[in-house]
């Protein structure tokens, strides 16, 4: 066979080869002459090779495929996803909203975003055992209808273990869901934590171990740095997230509103008696300073970090069984709060007055408030035996009026 002619059949199978890869990459179909239009264009413009046995200059490219919708829309992914067992949440982290791919720099993908919510929660630990869960109601309520970020609020219910089942469908009854999408979370507290207690006064329920559960929510809250505690005594009329926010700039250990009286002041929160200031000089080296105004702990803000880290919770249960042992004060949870958090050369953040407008439960002239401290305040405390929502028969339930429009359904009981 002659040189060319052997050349210009090389060309044709090579050009047949070229026709076979591109029908099996665009899965083509051959029309009825049997040539497919790559095959005839490409034939159409190769030239044969010359004499000398050039060979002949290289194919075209084809053309680009365009893209498939059925390979790029959300829909489509979503479906290969869910036939892997993906679906919507493997979806989520790669497209935005509007269904589009997120780029670099774009939204970040929910775990992340979740995150950050938790960054910004604001936590709020109530507790309460049965005689006060009316309180509970009231207390939520208050804080959800004056609050201007209701996605932000973790609140944490705290009470007796062995209720934990009756205080859900307390809480149900009224209308309250404890689940994580609500922001609500029942939370069962030992009161076998707690050493034996011996309270020298009974002018309210000081015993109760749920007045001593703010000593041990570091153990119970541990990813939390910081919480508001609430007696469930109180009507939140202000934005918690504005309490929560403006607390504890500096990592301080505590912020709570200062009361008129000092610590040394005649009375039932008195820590003047001399055994108590033996003990206290004898235990940190330094007198307690009774010439500083105490604090109520029914509103209190906890560096629950700090807390843990200066074992606060052991200065607390050496001052119960010191006063169990010896008779050092008369109330409850509250003189050794402040024995700890003063043996430990801390101090409080003051709050503004207007976030602790306390004693409205109080007997005698205490309870009495003009219409501009009413008006004012955006926490109002019950502190005292007059409970807004006792009960009992003849009980008395001091500024009803201003508790009222947050109680929970009379026809649901504790």
């Amino acid at each position: 066979m002659p040189p060319q002619c052997r050349t210009t059949l090389m060309t044709i199978v090579a050009l047949c080869v070229v026709a076979q890869v591109l029908i099996m990459q665009e899965g083509a179909v051959l029309p009825a002459d049997g040539q497919t239009p790559a095959l005839s264009s490409a034939l159409a413009a190769a030239p044969l090779a010359d004499r000398s046995g050039t060979p002949p200059p290289p194919l075209p490219p084809p053309p680009p495929r365009p893209p498939d919708p059925e390979h790029t829309s959300h829909d489509a992914i979503e479906r290969r996803l869910s036939s892997r067992g993906l679906g919507d949440a493997a979806v989520a982290s790669k497209f935005d909203a509007g269904g589009q791919s997120a780029a670099a720099g774009d939204s970040a993908p929910r775990s992340q975003q979740g995150a950050a919510a938790e960054e910004s929660a604001v936590h709020v630990v109530i507790g309460a055992d049965r005689m006060h869960w009316p309180g509970v109601i009231a207390v939520v309520n208050s804080i959800r209808a004056n609050t201007k970020a209701p996605g932000r609020l973790r609140l944490h219910l705290l009470t007796p273990i062995a209720d934990e089942a009756a205080f859900r469908a307390f809480l149900q009854c009224n209308g309250l869901a404890a689940a994580e999408d609500s922001g609500v979370e029942i939370v069962g507290f030992d009161g076998q934590l707690v050493p034996l207690l011996k309270v020298q006064t009974k002018l309210t329920n000081l015993e109760s171990p749920l007045n001593f559960a703010r000593f041990y929510m570091h153990r119970l809250f541990p990813s939390i740095h910081k919480v508001v505690y609430l007696d469930a005594d109180v009507i939140v009329r202000g934005d918690i997230a504005e309490l929560f926010d403006g607390s504890l700039p500096g990592g301080e250990l505590c912020a709570a509103t200062h009361r008129k009286l000092t610590l040394g002041a005649k009375g039932v929160a008195s820590l003047r008696n001399e055994k108590l200031q033996s003990q206290f000089h004898s235990r940190y080296g330094r007198a307690l300073p009774l010439a500083d105004r105490g604090f109520n702990a029914g509103v209190f803000v906890f560096n629950l970090k700090r807390w843990s880290e200066m074992r606060l919770t052991a200065e607390v249960e050496h001052w119960i069984a010191a006063n169990n042992r010896d008779k050092l004060y008369m109330l409850g949870s509250q003189p050794p709060l402040v024995l700890a958090i003063y043996g430990a050369g801390e101090r409080c953040q003051q709050l503004e007055a207007e976030w602790h407008l306390d004693c409205l439960g109080c007997m005698g002239a205490g309870r009495l408030k003009t219409p501009q401290q009413l008006d004012a305040a955006k926490l109002l405390h019950w502190n005292g035996p007059n409970k807004p929502f006792k009960t009992t028969a003849g009980a008395r339930r001091a500024h009803r009026s201003l508790f009222d429009p947050y109680a929970g359904r009379a026809e649901c009981h504790a």
